[in-house]
């Protein structure tokens, strides 16, 4: 990984931004199980959760639910630590409330508040900025884009990743040319961005969404991007593109996907210097093969889900393969 950029998705022993928690950014009817992972693969976030998941969660429990405008106000007007979290605050809100997000003023607003929050060296306004493009992404308005797309190339790594996170999840074909590049680029954090952010581009979520198919070259592009990382020694690159391609229905994913489901094999693999954070990441990495195998709606896994929901250690595993055998048709 160039050791001149800043850690992205997931670096050997850091989430991607620390301290503050990642993001999640949920895309309607493509959730399976309701974690804080949500579909953004990433390793080890957990580190960066255990940081202020804590002070967060007890915050938004207690908070009383502001207008989302005049959480944006506030963001624009405060300063230092209170700034990011005020912008966590209105991600949290805006991906558990969809009426919430109907506000026409809301996007124009959040692009605003990021323009005006300059690259320098104080941490904090960086944070605001990741928490801000991240918000475009999970409002996935295609006006978006004129912050979005020169944010795909910001300075600050964190920043720069959320902008080609949230450059996937609002889905304007134009931007899939830059999206390959990342894909193919040499920094496996950026790669891992741009793989995940191919994913979404999937002809089922298209479908869905009543999107237009897209265009034959354009689908093979992404694809052979996607393919490209899937080959790569790197583990947690390779797994990202298990699950860009579950997204995309190519069966050629599911033996990755058992063996990001084999225990034995990622306690050998995830080795940072934390034993509790390693098994975590290992969970982590167990409920998104998850996500994966309902992706391909591959029913052959039904054995090896039945065996981790009643004999895997963890708690999270175990529940969530009980939740995907359900979504697989078997009670």
């Amino acid at each position: 990984m160039n050791s001149t950029k800043l850690p992205r998705l997931m670096a050997e022993k850091v989430a991607t931004f620390n301290p503050p928690p990642e993001i999640p950014n949920l895309v309607e009817g493509e959730q399976r199980f309701t974690s804080i992972v949500s579909q953004f693969f990433l390793i080890p976030m957990l580190i960066a959760i255990t940081a202020v998941g804590i002070f967060v969660g007890v915050k938004m429990m207690t908070a009383e639910e502001k207008d989302p405008i005049l959480l944006v106000n506030e963001i624009r007007l405060q300063h230092g630590s209170a700034r990011w979290q005020v912008a966590y605050d209105l991600n949290s809100r805006l991906v558990r409330d969809p009426e919430a997000r109907s506000n026409p003023k809301l996007v124009p607003e959040i692009m605003r508040a990021f323009s005006e929050i300059q690259p320098s060296g104080d941490q904090d306004d960086m944070r605001t900025r990741t928490y801000l493009v991240t918000i475009l992404g999970t409002l996935r308005n295609p006006s978006a884009m004129a912050v979005v797309r020169p944010a795909m190339h910001d300075k600050d790594g964190a920043t720069q990743v959320a902008a080609i996170q949230a450059a996937g999840s609002i889905g304007e074909v134009a931007v899939i040319p830059e999206l390959i590049e990342f894909a193919n680029h040499e920094d496996n954090g950026l790669r891992k961005a741009g793989v995940f952010a191919l994913g979404l581009f999937s002809p089922k979520r298209r479908a869905a969404e009543g999107r237009p198919t897209l265009e034959d070259s354009v689908r093979a592009g992404a694809l052979a991007a996607i393919y490209g990382a899937f080959r790569s020694p790197v583990d947690d690159v390779r797994w990202n593109a298990a699950l860009a391609l579950a997204r995309w229905g190519e069966i050629e994913s599911a033996n990755t996907l058992r063996t990001m489901l084999d225990r034995a094999y990622l306690e050998k693999t995830v080795k940072p210097e934390d034993a509790s954070i390693a098994s975590g990441m290992v969970d982590e990495v167990m409920v998104n093969a998850m996500k994966g195998v309902l992706e391909l709606n591959d029913v052959s896994f039904r054995p090896l889900l039945e065996t981790l929901r009643t004999s895997d250690r963890s708690m999270e595993v175990r529940q969530a393969a009980g939740t995907a055998l359900e979504a697989l048709g078997k009670s």
